[in-house]
């Protein structure tokens, strides 16, 4: 039985790789490709953790790899390049074969698991989903006019989760963790629905939000745990300046 949980993340892997081949190379609906490769990854995922469906250790872990993967997708909508196409997936394949390497070891053999390793993942692929997810929102608002108040209720739920998430797999208390992912998927669809209306593309849009998350989840995490201190906030002001001006001027302003 330990073998067929050891295999998961090559399955995992293996069945997201022949989910991006069959989108780039059409062999069915892209809506069908996307539905039948998360239902057969959810699954497997499901399997392994054992379906213990009433806890959020479950959801955040069958959630954080499914999310990602699922946002993965909207790039491919409106990404031309095929080199740009390969590339994402690779990362994405990749990234999902390490996370669900360390859910085994979590979950099944904990004498190897590495301290502190499914917290980084998480926090990485909460950013990089958020950064998916604003791709595809902005671009749903640009090209099909898609209601703005349908994609902020929808980036709400998903940042609701994706902080909360954050903080729990951080170790914060749960109860002291829900008015900070509440606030923060406000705040950041708030940000969300405002950088609709600048002259930038969604690919800017997409990487201040992202970066917008990301202080906020390192600080919110620091001031929920009390290890907030002028030295981190100085870090993370810093790594946001730096960042913006670098977004700003590498960005194409219509």
């Amino acid at each position: 039985m330990i073998l067929f949980y050891r295999l998961s993340s090559f399955a995992v892997a293996l069945l997201s790789g022949l989910g991006f081949a069959s989108f780039f190379l059409g062999w069915v609906h892209p809506y069908v490709t996307i539905v039948l490769t998360v239902l057969c990854v959810g699954l497997i995922l499901g399997r392994l953790l054992g379906w213990h469906v009433k806890t959020f250790q479950f959801w955040h872990l069958l959630g954080t790899p499914l999310l990602f993967l699922v946002s993965s997708f909207g790039p491919f909508f409106l990404l031309e390049n095929n080199l740009s196409k390969i590339l994402l997936s690779l990362i994405v394949v990749g990234l999902l074969f390490f996370f669900v390497e360390h859910v085994f070891s979590f979950t099944h053999l904990p004498i190897n698991y590495q301290p502190f390793t499914l917290e980084y993942l998480s926090q990485l692929l909460h950013i990089l989903s958020v950064f998916f997810v604003s791709i595809l929102g902005f671009g749903l608002s640009l090209f099909l006019q898609t209601p703005l108040w349908f994609l902020s209720l929808l980036f709400f739920l998903i940042l609701f989760f994706i902080v909360y998430g954050t903080l729990w797999v951080g170790k914060v208390d749960p109860i002291r963790a829900r008015p900070y992912a509440f606030a923060g998927a406000l705040l950041t669809t708030e940000l969300f629905a405002a950088l609709s209306f600048l002259p930038t593309g969604f690919y800017t849009n997409a990487a201040f939000l992202a970066l917008g998350v990301y202080v906020f989840l390192g600080l919110s995490r620091a001031h929920a745990l009390h290890k907030l201190s002028k030295e981190v906030l100085r870090r993370y002001i810093s790594v946001f300046v730096v960042l913006t001006f670098v977004i700003t001027l590498t960005s194409q302003w219509v």
